[in-house]
């Protein structure tokens, strides 16, 4: 039977959330209730907490408030650099927005976010891309306020209450909610109803110098942000670090590039997805066809999806698919489609 691994981080962003749900005049008690916290760990800026103990901690504040989307706006504003420890001085010493961004992906997990974020090139524009697999309402809280906490970090690393860059949400904006306050906050544009939840206009920043940057202060924090990660990683399955990875370095990056990130060699990495019985193939699989599926739920061409997957063409797709799923990519989608079309009629007859 294999271990049960748990995933840990720093309490910080639960004193954050408590902080915040208390002055919405929600009791503390009520904040922790199903966590596994007691009110006195609170104070123990040492102590660690698991990822689902802080997601239940954020369910409790969404149960108790109106609107999920303000509440992860409000809450996201609150994530200072200084939230982030040593990382936050990283990326403050930073000595380019590049560098900044390639640092801040590389050690996306020791940030509080549990968003998966990207970095996608479009059309001569570069924009930060957020997806968020928690669904409802608590999901919807939780994307808003990573992008927001990320934004809150550009703000700061650029020491500008003005920043060229705007806001995308893909959802409208909620009735009633008022981003003025929020804008002048971050010094951004907000726009909703837009193509992706993300960061649209890095392009013209990428290697604009930072004013707080120094070199010698940047390479000893982010020694120190390597040494964190790889007492975090310990944790972790080595199958989800590479799958994590897949989704931060693009479907097309090979095993190589995905041990020189994870700071390891090919062989090394290769013996550890052995222990855990699985292999490179299997897990790039795994991450690929997860994603094919979902696309083949959309009227996107085979060839399109072929080439977003990585794929030399629709051919080597379907092959690879059918060799994976036991069916051709044009099979899944006839059968998810009257799978779909046969719940339709079942609601329809049970009304």
């Amino acid at each position: 039977m294999a271990a049960v691994v748990m995933t840990f981080r720093s309490i910080s962003s639960v004193q954050i959330i408590v902080s915040y749900g208390i002055e919405q005049g929600i009791i503390e008690d009520v904040l922790l209730q199903g966590s596994g916290l007691a009110s006195s760990q609170l104070a123990d800026h040492e102590q660690q907490v698991e990822e689902k103990q802080e997601l239940q901690i954020l369910n409790n504040l969404m149960l108790n408030t109106a609107c999920p989307f303000k509440v992860g706006m409000e809450l996201g504003c609150r994530y200072h650099l200084t939230s982030y420890g040593i990382m936050g001085y990283a990326l403050l010493a930073s000595s380019t927005v590049r560098k900044a961004l390639e640092l801040g992906l590389r050690y996306l997990d020791l940030t509080y976010v549990f968003s998966q974020i990207t970095l996608t090139e479009r059309k001569d524009d570069l924009s930060l891309r957020f997806a968020c697999d928690i669904p409802g309402e608590l999901g919807e809280l939780v994307l808003v306020r990573d992008m927001l906490g990320a934004a809150m970090i550009q703000r700061e690393v650029f020491d500008s209450n003005n920043l060229p860059i705007k806001l995308q949400f893909t959802s409208p904006q909620p009735a009633g909610l008022l981003i003025e306050d929020i804008k002048q906050k971050l010094g951004a544009e907000i726009q909703f109803n837009a193509s992706y939840n993300g960061f649209s206009g890095l392009t013209p920043l990428l290697d604009l110098p930072l004013i707080k940057a120094n070199e010698a202060t940047a390479r000893l924090c982010e020694a120190q942000c390597n040494q964190l990660l790889q007492q975090k990683q310990n944790w972790k399955p080595n199958a989800k670090l590479v799958k994590d990875t897949l989704v931060h370095l693009g479907l097309t990056a090979s095993m190589e590039d995905i041990a020189h990130h994870l700071a390891r060699t090919t062989r090394t990495l290769h013996r550890q997805l052995k222990l855990e019985q699985t292999s490179w193939r299997q897990v790039r699989d795994d991450v690929r066809f997860g994603i094919a599926e979902a696309l083949l739920l959309t009227p996107m061409q085979l060839d399109e999806i072929a080439q977003r997957l990585g794929f030399s063409d629709g051919a080597n797709f379907s092959h690879s698919f059918k060799r994976c799923k036991n069916m051709t990519p044009s099979q899944y989608r006839k059968q998810e489609k009257n799978s779909y079309s046969h719940w339709c009629n079942i609601g329809k007859g049970s009304r």
